[in-house]
Formats: C-alpha cells, structure tokens, sequence
C-alpha cells in the first residue's frame, strides 16, 4: 500500500472515531424550565428562615396581610430534554421547623458539583456569575453534604431564582450560598447572608446583618437601630444610612461609606482601602490594617474619634467651621497638616497637636508607618 494510501486510510479511522464526539459536543443542551409556589401565614415578631444554594434570591415587602409567599423559577439544562426535566422536577421547597424559626429551603439533586446553566433565563445573571465560578471552585455545605459550584465537566446545570414577599416586622434570615441576594423595602429583624456573589439590600428598615464570605455587599438607605455589614474577601458600600449603630468590617476587601449619621460607628479593614465620607457620628473608632484610610467629616455630631493605622496611609479632612482638639502621630511616618484653620500647639515631623475653638470633637489620630495628613475638606 502506498504512503498516501495509508495515509488517507488512517486519516478516515480518526474522523470516524472522532467525530461522533466532534457532533455531540455541538449539540444544543437541552432546557426544561418549570415554576413552584408556597405561601404560609407568619404572625408579626416571628422567625423565617429561606436557603438557596444556586442562583437568586429576591425579598420583597408584602403590605397587607400577614402572608409570607415564595414563588421559585427553576431552570435545568442537560444533553437530553429528558434529564433536564428530571433535574428540575427533583426541586422542591421544604419546609422545616428549627427552633422555633419556619425554615424553607430549595432541594438540589443528589450531587456533589454544580454549575450554572447557560441557557434560558439563567443567562441574564449567568453574565457576571460564569466568570466567577470559572474562575475558581465554590466549596460549601448545603443540606447536611458538601457540596461544589463551578464549571467542571460533568456537574449538574441547575439554578433556582426565589422571589419572596414577607410582611412587615418579622424576624427574617435569607442565605444565598453562590449568586445574588437582593432585599428591598423590608422592616424587621433582618439577617442576609451570601458566601459568593453579590448582596443588595435597599430601603429596608429596622435592624439589619449582612455577612459574605467572597461576595461584594451594598447597603443603601437604611433606617433603623442597628446595622452590621462584615464581609472576608467582598467589597463594601454603605450609602445614606441613619441608625444608632453602625458597624462595618472587612477582611480584604474595599470600603466605601457615604452619609452615614449614628450615635457609634465601628469601621475596620485588614488589608483593603477605606473612604469614609459624609460622617455625623457621635462617636467613631476606625481601624486599618495595611490600607489606606480617607476620612471626610464636618464634625458637626461629633464628640470624640478615634483613627488608626497599622502601615496604611491616613488621610483626614475636616470642616472649616467646628471647635475640636486633635492628636496626630506616626511612628515612623510623617505628620502633616496642611491648610487647615487652626491654632497649632505642636508640628513636629513625627506628632501634630491641633486645636479650633473650645470644646468639640477629641480627635485621636495615628499610624504606625503610614503618613497621617490633615486638611480641610
């Protein structure tokens, strides 16, 4: 036999072998959607708890009556229509009782790994979601297994979107695990949580306790007692909040506060860079680790603060007109202050004591290694 014979012959046997792979891997995944509901009375001051381990969960106000509804859209995507209806009719919502406290929860199939689909409505948040699960795996324990998100071959393509209507004045908690937790125009006890994704929470009233673990969260025109927002890797932005207690942490990621008036506020940062804007508490205790810390304030509320620094720079401004006393110092950086309109009792390179007027605001100022600056705003 020829070379060019052979050649043509062993060029047919690894086409016929592998085109049958080539033609499957372009057929189109298959997509079953489907809808489940539930609603059940919560009387005011009681406990709900909701679960969802891939997708949305959307909490919205219901005004008149004291029912509580969940209406859940799943999509299910697989090579056959067959096993994508399967999956998504293996979805229920369970109800529990845990202490008192009504717990629903969306039942996920029997599996180890998940990913988001990527077809039907799942692609309007699948957007920002994809990258992020490609980018690495979301371990996490849901429903007594552990269990992983992410785009591996082989795992299960199934999300759930939650749309919860709650009335008013319940003590309510909504956990996420991977996706987007949005929460607007709810009064009462509220506590959200998402492991990784994105958390929302707007308009809402009373006393409110965000925690993420990779998640990004923004919290924006609350009024109530007391707020707390503590996130590990994720982003933080508070915007426009009035409440007695304000207390913001986060491990590494940025923070971003703006309008904030409280009787105490307690904002710390390990590595992330801090903007602080628009201050009117009473009190304040700021902390850094290694990030840069911007504080705004017309100290107009103001009776005492404390502002710190392990290695980050610290940048404080001031409003023209209020008295205060302020102690700067830097270990090893350098103490400035510039154009500020004050009476200056000491300006040396390391240590700055200011004054306007008398009484005020007791500023307390310092960084280990950073340079500390203080201006007018």
């Amino acid at each position: 036999m020829s070379v060019r014979r052979l050649s043509w012959h062993l060029g047919l046997s690894v086409w016929i072998l592998v085109s049958p792979a080539a033609i499957a891997g372009k057929v189109k995944a298959q997509v079953f959607e489907t809808d489940l509901e539930q609603h059940f009375t919560a009387a005011k001051g009681s406990s709900v708890s909701i679960e969802n381990l891939l997708g949305e969960i959307h909490v919205l106000p219901q005004p008149k009556g004291r029912d509580v509804r969940i209406r859940a859209h799943v999509v299910s995507e697989a090579a056959d229509a067959a096993e994508a209806r399967r999956l998504a009719e293996e979805v229920q919502l369970v109800r529990g009782n845990e202490d008192g406290t009504v717990t629903w929860s969306v039942t996920f199939p029997e599996a180890e790994l998940f990913r988001m689909p990527k077809d039907g409505v799942a692609r309007v948040y699948a957007k920002w979601l994809a990258p992020l699960v490609k980018r690495k795996m979301v371990s996490t324990r849901y429903q007594g297994r552990e269990v992983e998100v992410g785009s591996a071959r082989g795992a299960t393509a199934l999300s759930v979107v939650l749309t919860v209507e709650v009335p008013m004045d319940l003590n309510l908690t909504a956990y996420q695990h991977v996706g987007t937790l949005e929460c607007n125009g709810v009064r009462g006890s509220v506590a959200l949580q998402v492991k990784e994704g994105e958390l929302h929470a707007g308009r809402m009233f009373g006393e409110l306790r965000v925690t993420t673990e990779g998640a990004s969260a923004r919290v924006s025109n609350f009024n109530g007692d007391t707020l707390s927002v503590e996130t590990g890797n994720g982003n933080i932005e508070v915007l426009g909040v009035r409440s007695d207690m304000v207390r913001i942490e986060s491990a590494r990621g940025a923070v971003h506060v703006d309008q904030v008036e409280t009787v105490r506020l307690q904002a710390s940062t390990e590595s992330g860079k801090m903007i602080l804007q628009g201050l009117e508490p009473e009190s304040m205790e700021v902390s850094s680790g290694t990030g840069d810390l911007d504080l705004t304030t017309e100290l107009k509320r103001t009776q005492d603060a404390s502002i710190r620094s392990t290695s980050g720079n610290v940048t404080v401004r001031l409003g023209t007109f209020a008295p205060f006393q302020l102690e700067a110092k830097s270990t090893t950086g350098v103490v400035k202050g510039n154009g500020v309109n004050v009476e200056i009792d000491q300006l040396e390179k390391h240590s700055a004591r200011l004054t306007r007027g008398s009484g005020g605001a007791n500023l307390r100022v310092e960084s280990e290694s950073g340079r500390v600056v203080i201006q007018p705003l």
